[in-house]
């Protein structure tokens, strides 16, 4: 047996190998050591080279030298080189030519991908070269197939005839593509197969003279997997985008869309983004819908640039044909149905230092309901904000806000309003507690426009604000349902004094009561905006304990109670509002557990003691024992005043295995006031193993009042191609709390695949 050709060609090239990496370090820094030696690799790692000057390993039962020119090798024979490994039963390499012919049992793996047949020719050099009855493998992404002829075009470029390819990893694919001709491009991911057939389960489901499919995650152009789906709105639904990767920073996708009961709809997106800038714009055109007898379209452009260092632009621009799109032609799951207002701004934005700043204009346009119209919010036409602050300034904490609005309506009172709220604490924190006391003063100037026969007229407001924020933290070794915890103590009291201003001749433009919760219970004001400033002579106490795991600080369980007490009463209001006269606010209470690592919980509950009853609940709780098992329950209740509706709704949300790799879907939000429900989804989920899986999913949602959609989604999505119909998995993960999917996608392989 002679293998003394590989033997000498290795001690041939290990001085070269020594001089291109450099002599090895010794330990302890003692310099150069004077031979080649052993060095600790953190991982495979991918070489640059040229192929030209790389040698070349053989290795044969038996080696000849037919000419000077030409070596035979047979039995077992291989032929190396850094970036290709040749294997067969007899190999002839032509020295002067560079190519190689192999016969019998033939083996070329090359940047991970496997290549098999009974003979094949190679031109090392060009990297050209055909195998008949061939089958291959593609390591980047698991696929693999066969084909009569497969000729190589190339380093990484393959064509391949009388084609079978699938991108599944599996040893035997449920799903494969039959063509008369397919072409492998490993530089750019991609596959195109040219008069191509999908099989799935061996039965044809797509059919198409061009099919381009990916090998890799790269973005790629061209066709996407068609979508299809049924609405109550707009009947069946058939589309399929084209991608256009135009850049490596840019790209767009086109999107024909047919429905059958409103006809074509052309939808457009594209995406930008440079270093200094980026942006997304969108633009939908249904012309001469046959439900509404009118052309509908959406248009949408968001923007974002940075000018300098400290000036930035941005735009948002929207707008609709009419109130009703989003209604009739919002994308299933996304949840856009009660989309009410669509932005129009424009904004310059600058920071320097202590300072930030803000110029904008913005409007809006309204979709009404007619059944439950809105008021339209105001336009700012334009609004100026600066924002100064400066932290730990001799200890002091010092911001000053100052605001320049032009609101502006066409169904309500236009003016402007400008205010300056400058503000300074001291904060005195301390690993066992803090004190905090603060002061500001709110000063404000309307100009209000004569309306309605109604003069115009100007008014001031300026209010001292003060306030003090103080808390104390204990913490003591405890236990929770038998294991070591920690537990802390933490009450906290927040004083607040602000004077009574009268403020019924001032406008409402941006102010709404705010919502009663934990965060508000400490907030400067009752309301959200700055068109009332209720006065203030109040003080809300707080107290928090909590259980954390000694070892991660994890927050096991939690229980927090806190009231607000008032000293005098309510005289600020809201126009049709009525002030409250009692000596303390509702009682809140909010309890949380993690029981175990699989079950929490958590209630918060809003208690009225005067009338001793409770006005808001939430009960909710959470169960997921294991992967792709999860349910979730909550309770949601609001009682009914005089200017918010009463609410009361149940929820439940799951994912559950049904039997062995079948899996059921569903939420359902069913108001009990209304005696109806809001929103539901069922469907069932089954993983094919990993070559592919099947959704088929139903939702329910309202999209205006006493008027609802339905829709239905299928999907068959097939691992290594994509999916075919209407992915489901925005209103999965929107409707269920901890959704998983059931066939994550496989990890992504590497060059070194498949080396021998």
């Amino acid at each position: 047996m002679i293998r003394w050709f590989s033997l000498f060609a290795a001690f041939a090239v290990a001085p070269l190998a020594y001089a291109q990496d450099g002599p090895s370090e010794s330990p302890a820094g003692a310099g150069p050591v004077s031979g080649p030696g052993l060095r600790l690799s953190p991982g495979l790692r991918e070489h640059t080279y040229d192929p030209d000057q790389l040698p070349v390993f053989m290795q044969a039962d038996t080696l000849t030298a037919e000419d000077q020119d030409k070596l035979r090798l047979e039995g077992n024979a291989q032929v190396r080189r850094q970036d290709i490994i040749l294997k067969g039963d007899a190999i002839e390499y032509d020295q002067v030519e560079d190519e190689l012919d192999a016969l019998g049992n033939v083996r070329l793996i090359r940047d991970g991908n496997l290549l098999t047949g009974p003979r094949l020719k190679l031109n090392m050099s060009s990297g050209t070269g055909e195998i008949d009855n061939a089958r291959f493998f593609f390591g980047l992404n698991g696929g693999s197939g066969s084909a009569e002829r497969i000729r190589m075009l190339g380093q990484n470029r393959v064509r391949a005839d009388r084609v079978r390819y699938s991108g599944c990893a599996c040893e035997t694919p449920d799903w494969e593509l039959r063509a008369r001709r397919a072409d492998f491009d490993y530089d750019a991911g991609t596959g195109v197969g040219y008069g191509g057939v999908l099989y799935f389960k061996n039965v044809p489901i797509l059919a198409s003279p061009i099919i381009s499919f990916p090998l890799n995650n790269e973005r790629k152009s061209g066709f996407l997997s068609p979508t299809f789906g049924l609405t109550s709105k707009s009947g069946p639904e058939f589309s399929i985008p084209y991608y256009f990767n135009i850049a490596p920073n840019r790209d767009a996708t086109l999107t024909p869309k047919f429905m059958t009961r409103r006809g074509l709809q052309l939808s457009g997106e594209f995406r930008y983004l440079e270093p200094s800038f980026s942006g997304v714009t969108r633009l939908s055109y249904l012309p001469d819908d046959r439900v509404a007898q009118r052309d509908r379209y959406l248009f949408s452009s968001q923007h974002r640039q940075q000018l300098t260092p400290n000036l930035g632009f941005n735009w948002n621009v929207s707008k609709a044909s009419d109130d009703a799109y989003f209604r009739d032609l919002s994308v299933l799951g996304t949840g856009l149905a009660s989309t009410a207002t669509l932005e129009r701004s424009f904004s310059l934005n600058w920071q320097q230092g202590y300072w930030e700043a803000y110029g904008r204009v913005i409007s809006y346009q309204t979709l009404q309901d007619p059944l439950a119209p809105i008021v339209p919010p105001y336009g700012r036409e334009p609004q100026l904000h600066l924002t100064g602050q400066r932290y730990d300034w001799n200890g002091f904490d010092v911001r000053m806000d100052a605001d320049a609005t032009r609101f502006r309506s066409n169904t309500l009172v236009n003016g402007s309003r400008a205010y300056a709220y400058p503000s300074v604490s001291y904060p005195i924190i301390r690993p066992g507690g803090f004190f905090i006391p603060k002061i500001g003063i709110h000063s404000t100037r309307y100009n209000t426009d004569s309306y309605q026969g109604a003069a115009s007229y100007t008014a001031n407001r300026t209010v001292p604000i003060m306030s003090l924020d103080t808390g104390l933290i204990f913490e003591r070794d405890s236990t929770l349902l038998g294991k070591e915890a920690r537990q802390t103590l933490e009450p906290r009291l927040y004083y607040l004094r602000v004077p009574y201003r009268n403020q019924s001749n001032l406008p409402i433009y941006d102010t709404a009561l705010a919502d009663f919760n934990f965060a508000q219970i400490f907030s400067e004001n009752l309301y959200s905006g700055w068109d009332r400033i209720a006065e203030a002579n109040q003080l809300t106490a707080a107290l928090t304990t909590r259980w954390l795991d000694p070892k991660t600080g994890v927050e096991r369980a939690r229980i927090m109670g806190a009231q607000r007490l008032y000293f005098s009463d309510q005289r600020v209001t809201l126009p049709g509002e009525e002030p409250s006269s009692d000596g303390r606010s509702d009682f809140l209470v909010s309890v949380y557990g993690a029981l175990t690592s699989t079950l929490s919980g958590e209630t918060t509950v809003q208690y009225n003691p005067k009338i001793e009853r409770v006005t808001r609940s939430t009960i909710g709780a959470r169960w997921s024992p294991q992967r792709l098992s999860t349910i979730s329950l909550a309770y949601r209740y609001k009682r009914e005043t005089i200017s918010v509706p009463g609410q009361e709704l149940i929820d439940i949300a799951f994912q559950w295995p049904l039997a062995p790799r079948w899996f059921g879907i569903g939420r359902i939000n069913y108001s009990l006031l209304e005696n109806r429900i809001a929103e539901a989804v069922a469907g069932i989920e089954y993983n094919g193993g990993c070559c592919w899986a099947f959704r088929l999913v139903g939702q329910r949602y309202a999209v205006a009042k006493d008027n609802a959609t339905t829709a239905m989604f299928f999907q068959l999505e097939l691992t290594g191609f994509g999916g075919i119909g209407a992915s489901p998995m925005t209103t999965l993960r929107r409707s269920i709390p901890g959704y998983q999917v059931i066939n994550p996608p496989p990890e992504k392989g590497t060059v070194f695949e498949r080396y021998e």
